[in-house]
């Protein structure tokens, strides 16, 4: 068999790219799965606050939240989003005996963004001193993610714009 250096440098190129396109992919999948829970983030705070306002307890909302989302999954009515299935596992792991507060603190670490580390913070600080203000918490935080997801969708707006515009001249 005959040695060949320039097919063995194609073959290393090759390889050398392939290991560059997995790791893009993964980045750019890895940031499309942050947007969407951005996105999301202000309905399920929303979402949260009309359950707790309703007399529900956090678990109970949370369990609710959770649920629903899976039978709208599973009828169709709703496609695969990032931070219901997280809730989802965390509803798994308070039923598997897991306490309350470390699910909601393994629930944020997963989502891993700030904000949703900040709503684990107030349900856990809510179900520690009681649910007097959380109500109050919960409605400057909707508006605050209402205002994120604003500033987000402006931010996205622009750069199809800008990137349209490049083609148009």
């Amino acid at each position: 068999m005959l040695f060949c250096p320039s097919l063995a440098a194609l073959g290393v190129a090759a390889a050398v790219l392939l290991t560059a396109k997995e790791r893009s992919d993964k980045e750019k999948a890895a940031k499309q799965r942050e947007n969407q829970l951005l996105m999301d983030y202000p309905e399920v705070v929303s979402k949260l606050m009309i359950f707790l306002g309703a007399g529900m307890t956090v678990r109970t909302a949370w369990e609710r939240i959770a649920g629903d989302y899976r039978d709208m999954l599973g009828s169709g009515r709703r496609t695969p989003r990032h931070v219901y299935e997280e809730m989802y596992e965390t509803c798994c792991q308070m039923s598997r005996g897991v306490p309350e507060g470390q699910a909601y603190g393994e629930f944020g670490r997963r989502c891993g963004l700030l904000p949703y580390m900040k709503l684990c913070s107030l349900l856990e600080q809510n179900r520690k001193n009681g649910s007097r203000n959380v109500r109050e918490l919960l409605r400057a935080e909707m508006t605050e993610a209402f205002e994120l997801r604003k500033h987000g969708a402006r931010r996205i707006i622009k750069y199809v714009c800008n990137y349209a515009f490049k083609f148009t001249r």
